[in-house]
């Protein structure tokens, strides 16, 4: 039974762009491992992606999956590709051996080969061996972005799978923010964000929800850690939804009690920081102009040292460990990138103090013809808990 996610003409149309590119650049062919690339170009996916999988696209003609024999029934539920299309291997094959063998067999001329030098599932042992094995007629060559810049511009079907995704962040964040309370665990929040994550159409998503109270909101990248919440504290809260590998993401901040006035303040500066970005983004404005808009209010604010990173990234199609697509683009100073309709980002500005407190607001946006819209919807205020 298939579950193909968008039509078959889609697909044809991502594989011709990426065709067409590898023949400017004169390449014969490109090895495609990494999984987010296979999935945009033939709708495979499955959570086995930690084995060894290859895409081996020609220039010219047809490509071939090299794949473990397990998972060859996800090919004919999720993909566009028919079964004479994939290579199998046993788990006691060698699929390095196979995916040279199946070069030949798609009679790739002697040449160029591209390789995703930046890929995670491009092991440097991989790479060797395949330059060994190829070396006699071909020459690899770096192709890294070769897939990401059409991936890049999402189409009407992508941002269709993105606005559900952002449905499923915006009920798994209402859910945690709704289970803080003073003597409740990390835990159990986790959990409201996880159930309602799942019963709001959630799928695996690229990374683990974030929740932290206390000194720990102060840290970045805190998940759940069994901390009981206590009277007076910050909580930092992200999450992505995920809908057919499409993603959406949001971050909120929380309070136990009155807050101070530091961070009433930090909050202040964070939400206009936010609102100030997305008030620059709009086609012809480069990254680093989005970047320097945000950038630009915590640094007037003095407090920079509490900031210091990217302004937001790319999103879309993502398998763990990341929910983004920053490799592809980010919104960071002096990126010359120029915004285009159809990117679409996570913007998540948060200021923290390393093991005191910290706290954080983002939204999911795409860029329009004249700005953008946001597709996340919760209100962007710090949320009191019984203060």
């Amino acid at each position: 039974m298939s579950a193909l996610i968008f039509p078959i003409q889609e697909f044809e149309t991502r594989l011709s762009h990426v065709q067409q590119e590898l023949r400017s650049r004169e390449l014969s062919a490109m090895l495609v491992h990494t999984p987010e690339n296979i999935f945009y170009l033939t709708g495979y996916q499955s959570p086995g992606y930690y084995m060894y999988q290859c895409l081996i696209v020609p220039a010219e003609g047809k490509p071939k999956l090299v794949l473990r024999r397990g998972e060859l029934a996800n090919v004919g539920t999720y993909s566009c590709l028919p079964l004479d299309q994939v290579s199998v291997y046993e788990d006691t094959n060698d699929p390095i051996a196979m995916t040279a063998d199946t070069v030949r067999e798609l009679g790739v001329p002697a040449g160029r080969i591209g390789v995703e030098t930046g890929s995670w599932f491009l092991q440097v042992r991989v790479y060797m061996k395949l330059e060994t094995l190829l070396g006699d007629q071909y020459v690899l060559s770096d192709a890294q972005g070769t897939v990401e810049k059409f991936r890049v511009i999402k189409s009407p079907g992508e941002l269709a799978y993105i606005r559900e995704a952002c449905k499923v962040a915006d009920a798994s964040m209402q859910a945690g923010l709704d289970a803080i309370a003073v003597g409740a665990n990390e835990d159990e929040a986790a959990a409201a964000m996880f159930s309602a994550m799942i019963l709001a159409g959630g799928e695996y998503m690229g990374m683990e929800p974030f929740i932290s109270s206390g000194y720990r909101s102060g840290n970045m990248h805190a998940a759940w850690g069994h901390k009981v919440i206590g009277s007076g504290e910050t909580l930092l809260l992200e999450v992505a939804g995920a809908r057919n590998r499409y993603h959406g993401a949001l971050m909120r901040a929380a309070h136990t009690g009155t807050p101070s006035d530091e961070v009433k303040r930090a909050s202040e500066v964070c939400i206009a920081s936010l609102n100030a970005a997305l008030e620059a983004v709009k086609p012809g404005v480069t990254a680093g102009e989005v970047d320097q808009a945000c950038r630009g209010v915590i640094e007037k604010a003095g407090m920079y040292d509490m900031f210091r990173k990217r302004t937001g990234y790319s999103i879309g199609v993502a398998f763990a460990p990341d929910w983004g697509e920053g490799h592809i683009m980010s919104l960071q100073r002096d990126d010359e990138r120029v915004l285009k309709p159809g990117m679409v980002f996570h913007i998540p500005p948060a200021l923290r103090v390393p093991n005191q407190f910290g706290v954080g607001f983002s939204e999911t946006l795409v860029v329009t013809e004249s700005g953008c819209e946001i597709l996340t919807s919760l209100p962007r205020e710090l949320t009191v808990i019984g203060g």
